[in-house]
């Protein structure tokens, strides 16, 4: 009953650890339009909580798994050192990640819980440790934050070329259309074969459907809302900044959606066999559950203490515009969905990456290549790399305590 009870606090904590992950992180898929301008703080939030709880319905799965049993094979340790151990990795992790947020420093999430279920493993079953997984996960959390840098740099340049020009109607909407339907094809895709595992030909044929439908209707809705000049006519400048904003938005939801995608293991994935041992439900019910969970638990998160971090990430670290807005955004989102798809196809797992490196890595990108290394605020990021420096050892070390400490009031 003992173990039963902590199982049941442990739940608790999920629901507590995502509230923190939409606090901390809230400020990933907003913080480039709310630091434009182009949308105030609480409707980018309302956006945030919407599409990040799809993603981590929808997809949320593939990396939920990597973290339960990726860095440690929990299933082969007993009932009551895997629920203690889940039990002290969601709790060092929360702690470390509230106190980040209430300073209104941008942390990871992602480091915290790994450092979290690496701590108690360390302690429970060192020899159990999956090395391999988890340099492949240091490695990453590495090489995604600069991967931001540069694909934001490279993104500002074209997004620059193209809309220092005065274009036509048709032009602008076939920008549109594509960036919508590229977007809706990749989503779409993965859904079909991963959530629905239907065959590759009927996933591309509905990915095509779904990607026309959604591209079609997404540019009419642009274009229609900000009332761009008839066709043959060229946009003037507020016709650009408008376009621009908007796809802005369009990029917000895309980010959030591939935000809940990666990150909502962070908060759930440490309790998927625990849930299952003491349940019975088998891996992808479970996953689903504690799913639906961490989606409430992030938008009330958001809701609540999201503007704490949001006010750092949109407006001390350079200044945006809808341009540099743009361009930070489409970086951000693209490496945390390629991060979270594709080596799922490649290597069967998600990788969990920081979505808070690669988003304040894209928003550095952008102030560099706008206004040169002049252009960031090198004292806040120097705070934001302090952060993240100190993120994983706290969280081993803290689990490691509470897991002994738990082992020694509550014996397994």
């Amino acid at each position: 009953m003992i173990i039963i009870l902590v199982y049941a606090i442990g739940i608790l904590l999920c629901l507590l650890m995502a509230w923190n992950l939409g606090a901390n992180d809230a400020a990933n898929p907003t913080d480039c339009a709310v630091g434009s301008g182009v949308i105030s703080m609480k409707k980018a939030v309302i956006l945030f909580a919407i599409f990040a709880a799809l993603g981590g319905i929808l997809l949320g799965p593939f990396v939920m798994k990597t973290i339960d049993r990726g860095i440690i094979p929990k299933e082969a340790l007993s009932e009551g050192v895997m629920i203690m151990g889940s039990f002290a990795a969601i709790l060092a992790a929360g702690l470390f990640v509230a106190l980040c947020t209430w300073k209104g420093l941008p942390t990871s999430t992602t480091h915290a819980i790994i450092g979290g279920v690496l701590g108690f493993g360390l302690i429970a079953s060192p020899q159990l440790v999956n090395w391999d997984k988890v340099f492949i996960i240091f490695g990453s959390l590495l090489i995604s934050p600069l991967l931001a840098v540069l694909v934001a740099f490279g993104l500002f340049h074209a997004f620059r070329a193209y809309f220092r020009k005065s274009r036509k109607r048709q032009t602008n909407m076939i920008l549109s259309y594509l960036l919508l339907f590229g977007l809706g094809f990749a989503v779409t895709l993965t859904i079909c074969q991963k959530v629905f595992e239907f065959p590759l030909f009927e996933s591309f044929g509905v990915s095509l459907l779904g990607a026309t439908i959604l591209g079609t209707i997404g540019t009419i809705w642009i274009h229609k809302r900000y009332q761009t000049p008839k066709s043959g006519e060229r946009t003037d400048r507020a016709g650009t900044v408008k376009l621009m904003s908007n796809l802005l938005i369009v990029a917000l939801c895309f980010s959030a959606f591939a935000f809940g995608a990666n990150d909502m293991a962070n908060a759930t994935g440490a309790f998927v066999t625990p849930t299952m041992a003491i349940s019975g439900a088998p891996t992808m019910e479970v996953m689903i559950l504690l799913a639906l969970l961490g989606s409430f638990g992030m938008a009330v998160g958001g809701l609540t203490w999201g503007y704490r971090v949001i006010r750092t990430s949109s407006f001390r670290v350079t200044r945006l515009d809808p341009l540099t807005g743009l361009a930070g955004e489409y970086s951000n989102a693209f490496v945390i969905f390629l991060f979270t798809v594709v080596p799922y196809y490649l290597i069967g797992f998600g990788i969990p990456i920081s979505t808070t490196h690669s988003s304040i890595g894209a928003i550095i990108g952008v102030g560099i290549a706008s206004m040169g290394f002049g252009g960031v605020n090198k004292r806040t990021v120097g705070k934001i790399l302090l952060t993240w420096g100190v993120t994983i050892p706290a969280a081993v070390i803290l689990s490691a305590v509470l897991f002994g400490l738990f082992n020694i009031l509550i014996p397994t």
